[in-house]
């Protein structure tokens, strides 16, 4: 994680001349920076840090969510594209940066490092709806928004590996961004006139298709950097299949025409997208009725959307349960239930899926949910007030709230197993090892001082919670490691459907090493 500097506090009268420096603020009304700056003193993350040159402002691939504004100072990129592009940018006082992580939810791009005495303000996700609240600012970062997201995506895309820059800059006018927050959403219908081409940029689009049989047929599950309706723009103009969001969906929309017509100059293009079409109508003749079947169903329960997920090799099983056991020593509770979604051989379990839309993180008002640059998510606990909103709305009920005594019993046998390292306490001293007043029972000898001081104490949630965290920080999985037949094992969602060629393997996720 990039190093974060120490915070500066700067009165609201002398911040706002700094943040007029940056267009999006130049045209506040006082009604709008009243409640800007109301946003300021209570709203958690909005906060101004200092940083010396040459120091890491942020770090190529974290998920930090937050859209930074230089007030002083200046601060460079100097780093390559996913096509090997050199890309140097130069952010000068008054310029904004994070907006593919705060309005986005992806991680950074690149590695920005400060080329002077740096100020940062940082707006987390969660704040933004006080930045946007003015219509000319909201404006101004949908459109950097839309050509950042089209630059960033057009360079992992394999359809546009070999065309220049130029290419993109005339393809940006045609694009918008298309969000869907529901699943189930038609996005297109089979046989009716396609208007756009679409590339996504986040969560995942089911393809269907209704065969001349009368059977409906779930063919794939596309995920980021895939794409559709590439047969109605190089055929008929109509849909070949249907289009369903899957979940929350982020898209670009290119439009048919003006994409047709950038196309006619660069044949390579065209030339991939005809492969594409051909791959997807032989893969329609390999997905029987009862794969389709397994296909929804793996969807409705959110395992196709999965980052990462607990099976078990029902060949191999022999019901010993010791994996749920040591998920409850490490835990405090098993985070981990024997039943679920079987696909083959593999009982897919309730466990945390590590989701690549996680409802919980969207959830979380203060930002103690976060996602590592490996995927996984994980609870950032000095954040966590406990309030248990990240438990109401995950869809698979795989977060719960423990009482703060069994979750501090729980962080003190991981850290007696990663050797002494500091496992976060909502307190210095267990309180299932402290006795006598309330106080010394949460602060120890400090709390018996500040107690007879008469002095006001932190306030320490009752609960905290839980999931199953891929054992952050701890040298092993406890439920793998303690499987006696080798049943229990760690999967991509897409490996786990590569043999039937129905989900692109493109996950990521792998076991973290560190705990920042």
């Amino acid at each position: 994680m990039a190093k974060r500097s120490n915070q500066v506090v700067i009165a609201p009268a002398e911040l706002w001349p700094m943040l007029q420096r940056c267009d999006a603020f130049a045209a506040f009304s006082g009604h709008e920076r009243e409640s800007f700056e109301h946003a300021l003193a209570h709203e958690y993350g909005m906060v101004v840090r200092r940083f010396a040159p040459g120091e890491l402002i942020c770090r190529k691939g974290e998920f930090e969510l937050d859209l930074c504004i230089v007030l002083e100072g200046r601060a460079e990129v100097h780093d390559h594209d996913q096509r090997g592009v050199e890309v140097h940018t130069v952010y000068e006082a008054g310029s904004i940066f994070g907006e593919l992580g705060a309005m986005g939810g992806r991680p950074r791009s690149f590695d920005v490092v400060a080329a002077a005495d740096t100020l940062i303000f940082y707006i987390p996700r969660h704040a933004l709806k006080y930045l946007e609240i003015n219509q000319r600012a909201r404006a101004i970062l949908a459109a950097r928004y839309r050509e950042r997201a089209v630059r960033a995506m057009t360079g992992r895309v394999e359809l546009f590996n070999t065309v220049p820059e130029s290419f993109v800059d005339e393809l940006i006018p045609h694009c918008r961004i298309v969000r869907y927050d529901l699943r189930g959403v038609p996005i297109v219908q089979q046989d009716e006139e396609v208007d756009g081409f679409y590339i996504i940029l986040d969560g995942f689009v089911q393809i269907v298709r209704h065969r001349a049989d009368g059977q409906r047929r779930v063919l794939a599950y596309l995920r980021e950097g895939e794409y559709f309706g590439e047969m109605a723009l190089l055929g008929t103009g109509r849909a070949w299949g249907s289009a369903f969001t899957a979940g929350k969906c982020e898209l670009i929309k290119i439009d048919r025409a003006g994409f047709a017509e950038l196309c006619r100059g660069y044949p390579a293009v065209e030339r991939a997208m005809r492969e594409a079409i051909a791959r997807q109508q032989e893969q329609e003749n390999t997905i029987t009725a009862e794969l389709s079947e397994l296909l929804e169903k793996s969807g409705q329960l959110g395992v196709i959307q999965s980052d990462a997920l607990l099976v078990m090799d029902l060949d191999r099983c022999i019901k010993c349960d010791n994996c749920v056991r040591a998920c409850e020593s490490l835990h405090g509770r098993s985070r981990l239930i024997r039943n679920g979604v079987q696909i083959g051989k593999y009982l897919v379990p309730s466990a945390c899926r590590h989701c690549d839309d996680p409802k919980c993180m969207s959830a979380c008002p203060t930002g103690a949910v976060k996602r590592r640059p490996e995927g996984e998510i994980y609870f950032k606990y000095d954040l966590c007030i406990g309030c248990g909103n990240c438990a109401i709305a995950c869809p698979f009920d795989n977060i719960t709230m423990i009482d703060t005594p069994s979750f501090d019993k729980a962080q003190a046998r991981k850290a007696a197993i990663a050797g002494g390292r500091d496992f976060f306490r909502p307190y210095p001293l267990a309180q299932h090892q402290a006795a006598g007043s309330l106080l010394s029972r949460l602060f120890g000898g400090e709390g018996e001082r500040r107690e007879a001081a008469g002095e006001e104490q932190a306030h320490v949630p009752p609960s905290f919670p839980i999931k199953c965290d891929l054992c952050d920080r701890l040298p092993f999985m406890g439920c793998v490691h303690s499987c006696p037949t080798g049943a229990a094992i760690r999967i991509e969602a897409a490996e786990l459907f590569e043999e039937i060629h129905a989900v692109s393997a493109k996950s990521h996720i792998r076991k973290a090493q560190e705990g920042e």
